[in-house]
């Protein structure tokens, strides 16, 4: 089988990008590369590839990136790559474009975090550092092929790091097979919001909550939230604050295999980002047959009005009556939901799997 080096923790980390690599490793010979050591739990997440990380130990950054290269560098040495494919632009994009011009190995360099923006109110984005953003458009530019998740992402980049090179979107789509479709709520029975995102400022957690704080003055609902909790309970001590903490449940981090239950009983998916490259779990939310509102961004973004409705970011009044306007149009939103499974069969994982498999095939054949 062909080899193929991946560099970078989170494609294994992320399940849906664990499960997406499984696939493809039916079809390759896959190696993972990380730029940190592999905790032991990480390393029993189930796998059909080899993975390698750098020793364990706290490094500075220029050394953890010599460590990494000269790791797949011996590894090509002994058994050459034919292909690599990096996560995101740094350190891990970085290191495949050195490497593609010492071997004239193809690159592939996927960009899946926040390449081309910039929010110094929260901390987050490549752009708050020039030097990272002329990185990132170093490496695009000598990229051999370069997907995004959604035309929101490839457009900010192309927007915000002045990018002419061809940006291909490839959306990370879900197994079917995983999710049901769920049935729409009776009237008057109580109607469950689901939310799962990570609590953390890019997520923007307040404006949830206070979007969900208007819509339950008007309808009996309550809130489910399923996530990591990054900012030290502040989100539930704003919950508490309004008084609604009967109507909020936080079930923390749950394995990625209870989470499709949680889609089943839902009636409605809301997501408030700030920012995402695409938001998978909205594509779960569609395969489940579940209504999605949310902010402009990613995936929602380039969905909005066929799939799902929006609102800018961080406007949580607009948000709680666009929802509320919804959930009365039944007509509007039974719609959403046949255009939002159907966009998830097209867009499902074999359907990524096979797009990749078409790039790293092409690629192959050109180099030799």
């Amino acid at each position: 089988m062909k080899r193929i080096a991946i560099l970078g923790r989170g494609a294994h980390t992320l399940p849906t990008y664990r499960v997406l690599l499984n696939d493809l490793a039916a079809h390759y010979s896959i190696t993972l590369y990380s730029e940190v050591a592999m905790t032991p739990e990480w390393l029993l997440l189930e796998h059909n590839y080899a993975i390698k990380s750098i020793p364990k130990g706290k490094y500075p950054r220029r050394l953890r990136d010599l460590l990494l290269l000269l790791l797949i560098l011996r590894d090509h040495l002994k058994n050459p790559f034919v292909l690599l494919h990096a996560h995101s632009t740094y350190p891990t994009g970085f290191i495949a474009i050195l490497l593609k011009k010492i071997f004239k190995i193809p690159v592939v360099v996927a960009l899946d975090a926040a390449e081309g923006s910039a929010f110094p109110e929260i901390d987050f984005g490549d752009l708050l550092s020039k030097r990272r953003a002329k990185l990132n458009q170093w490496v695009i530019n000598q990229a051999s092929f370069v997907t995004a998740l959604t035309n929101f992402h490839r457009d900010q980049v192309y927007t915000n790091l002045k990018i002419t090179k061809n940006i291909n979107v490839i959306p990370r789509g879900v197994d079917p097979a995983k999710f049901s479709i769920v049935n729409t709520q009776k009237e008057n029975d109580s109607i469950t919001i689901l939310s799962v995102s990570y609590l953390s400022p890019v997520k923007d957690p307040e404006t949830l909550i206070r979007t969900f704080f208007l819509i339950q003055q008007s309808i009996n609902c309550k809130l489910i939230h399923i996530g990591h909790d990054y900012m030290n309970h502040a989100i539930q001590q704003l919950v508490k604050e309004m008084g609604i903490e009967d109507k909020v449940f936080f079930m923390g981090h749950l394995a990625y295999e209870e989470i499709p239950e949680y889609y089943k009983k839902a009636d409605l998916f809301l997501l408030t980002s700030v920012y995402e490259s695409q938001a998978l779990v909205v594509a779960e939310a569609l395969a489940a047959g579940i209504p999605v509102a949310g902010t402009h961004v990613g995936l929602m973004a380039d969905l909005s009005e066929k799939c799902c409705i929006t609102v800018p970011p961080g406007n949580y009044k607009a948000l709680a009556e666009s929802v509320l306007a919804l959930l009365s149009d039944k007509e509007r939103m039974s719609a959403l939901q046949e255009n939002g499974y159907n966009w998830s069969r097209q867009n499902n994982l074999d359907t990524c799997v096979a797009t990749l498999r078409n790039i790293y095939d092409h690629l192959i054949v050109i180099k030799q």
